[in-house]
């Protein structure tokens, strides 16, 4: 984009939006290229969608960074969950780490598979 910084497609917000799509790729973003296209077309076609002091790039960005940073996020929760042990028979210590853990990633603790692998840090 930096090299057609002039032209009219490096100015206009929705041309780089879509541009900015087209570049993603794999199974981790695919569904949300999907949904962002759809929100998209619906804001090309009802601008008041966007607050005023926005652009449709801007926004756009934000929910990409708000979605890609929380899976982000959550992924290295769950690994170190996954690694978590309980050391020198502390177990409230390894309670905590497991709760906190647990709250991040925003898993039901209760479920049996998350039930399995506090069991397996217990070992």
């Amino acid at each position: 984009m930096l090299m057609n910084y002039k032209a009219n497609i490096a100015k206009d917000p929705i041309m780089t939006s879509i541009y900015f799509l087209l570049l993603l790729e794999g199974l981790k973003c695919e569904g949300w290229v999907d949904s962002a296209d759809k929100w998209l077309c619906q804001v090309v076609n009802d601008l008041s969608m966007i607050s005023h002091r926005s652009n449709i790039r801007q926004e756009l960005k934000k929910k990409f960074k708000d979605t890609f940073s929380n899976y982000a996020k959550h992924e290295r929760a769950q690994d170190k969950m996954k690694k978590l042990k309980m050391k020198n028979d502390n177990l409230d210590k390894y309670l905590a780490a497991f709760k906190t853990l647990g709250q991040c990633t925003e898993l039901d603790l209760n479920n049996p598979s998350n039930l399995q692998t506090f069991a397996l840090g217990l070992l």
